[in-house]
């Protein structure tokens, strides 16, 4: 479905045609100044601040703002740092008090309504979207350095007051710490905390105080490319094994180095590596972070083969450096979410290398159909996997983790293969499930 532009404005997209973890962007909610946060003509005060909430509460229909006076709404955002706004979706009722239209303003605190007759940045004519499935990419140049973002509804679609239940922003935010800037990219982020649901009590990543500090391993290791610039969690007493872990689409090394940290054994050495920016065929060949290419997202979408053997080079290449340095292979551990998880299956599968274990999240396993001949030279047709998805994950079907840990026990010994599921848990991760993810850790890196 496509939209309107006029004006400055633009299209929109339908989110379900996006990359699998696309539902799981609209992070930027969290980074708004809540406290300072206005909505101008807004029935009820406060009630414009409940239409920023997490993906998966976007359907809900008991928060929602509506307008008082006429159809008009003006949302004054301000940022707790700065923001690259990428795109917008807003939903509202399917009748005609849905917004009709869309009008984008940056960097202009405590904005009135007077203050729209000026020119947008950028404006959308806008579609019904009950299930707040259609994003307006805004133009990224034009939307970088944000500080303040104000969003103007001047009319609906011919009642006589406006509601909008859910405002999504997705995008990049910078903050300051210490003495450099930390990019913390919100596409695809795995924080549990967006997806609270009743069954599952959201996990908080956290350092603790006595937690040894991040390391960026930037300048050295130059040899092994990943290494340069990825995140590590050293052990406080001597490493003698290593876990490696392949975060997801358009995330980076820091979007799992907490939760890595949450659980970590002080023996072991946690990687956490960036993957490469590359054009992501399924997401309009938009650059992000991704480990290969996608094409689709069914278990018959054709798939990026030079791609994904390419970076399961580049995640053994870790391996060696890590043997080279003390670390045999077998006390060494793969993980991943998603597409970082999927990429964990594969190189195992096809590493000359005993490896420790496999730990796979929420993901699949790549280039299917070549299996278990690709795995005919491997060293790990005896490893342990765990496999963990949520039951309700909208982005990788739960039976989509089934098929994969079907196939696995074709691969490799069926009695190490164990696949473990969460009622109500989304395209993330719960404290359950990283509870598992440690007792698998210690089980099979025991101290030595």
């Amino acid at each position: 479905m496509s939209g309107h532009g006029h004006g400055h404005g633009g299209g929109c997209c339908e989110v379900d045609h996006e990359p699998a973890e696309r539902g799981l962007e609209y992070g930027l909610y969290r980074r708004i100044d809540t406290e300072k946060l206005q909505c101008l003509n807004e029935s009820r005060d406060g009630d414009g601040k409940l239409v920023f909430k997490p993906w998966d509460q976007r359907t809900d229909r008991e928060k929602f703002v509506e307008s008082d006076a006429d159809e008009e709404l003006l949302f004054n955002i301000p940022f707790t740092g700065s923001v690259k706004l990428k795109g917008i979706i807003i939903s509202g009722e399917d009748d005609e008090s849905h917004p009709a239209e869309m009008r984008l303003y940056k960097n202009i605190p405590q904005m009135s309504f007077d203050d729209t007759s000026r020119e947008p940045e950028q404006a959308f004519r806008l579609n019904r979207d009950a299930l707040a499935e259609l994003e307006y990419p805004t133009k990224i140049a034009r939307f970088s350095n944000v500080h303040h973002l104000s969003i103007h509804i001047p009319r609906n679609f011919g009642a006589d007051s406006t509601r909008v239940y859910y405002i999504g922003l997705r995008g990049q935010y910078a903050e300051a710490h210490r003495h450099e800037v930390t990019i913390c990219n919100y596409e695809a982020a795995a924080n549990p905390a967006d997806h609270k649901v009743e069954t599952i009590t959201p996990q908080t990543h956290f350092i603790s105080a006595s937690a040894p500090p991040l390391q960026c391993m930037c300048g050295n290791n130059m040899s092994v490319p990943l290494l340069a610039e990825a995140v590590t969690v050293s052990g406080t007493e001597k490493e003698t094994a290593a876990v490696i872990f392949l975060h997801g689409l358009g995330d980076t090394g820091h979007g799992w180095s907490d939760a890595m940290t949450s659980i970590r054994l002080p023996y072991v050495k946690y990687i956490c590596p960036h993957a490469p920016r590359i054009p992501v065929t399924l997401n309009m060949k938009m650059t992000m972070p991704s480990w290969f290419d996608l094409m689709g997202l069914s278990p018959e979408s054709p798939e990026d083969e030079a791609g994904i053997k390419r970076a399961a080079e580049n995640i053994k290449a870790i391996i060696d450096h890590e043997t080279k340095n003390g670390i045999p292979a077998n006390r060494v551990l793969l993980g991943g979410f998603s597409q970082g998880g999927a990429l964990s299956l594969y190189t195992a599968l096809t590493c000359q290398q005993q490896l420790a274990g496999v730990v796979a999240l929420s993901c699949w396993l790549p280039l299917h159909k070549t299996f278990p001949q690709a795995a005919s030279g491997s060293a790990n047709k005896d490893i342990h996997i765990l496999q963990c998805h949520g039951e309700m994950d909208p982005m990788i079907p739960v039976q989509f983790g089934a098929m994969t840990a079907e196939k696995l026990k074709t691969i490799v010994n069926p009695q190490k293969v164990s696949f473990r599921t969460y009622p109500g848990l989304m395209h993330s991760s719960c404290p359950q499930e990283m509870s598992d993810v440690k007792n698998f850790i210690e089980k099979l890196l025991p101290r030595i």
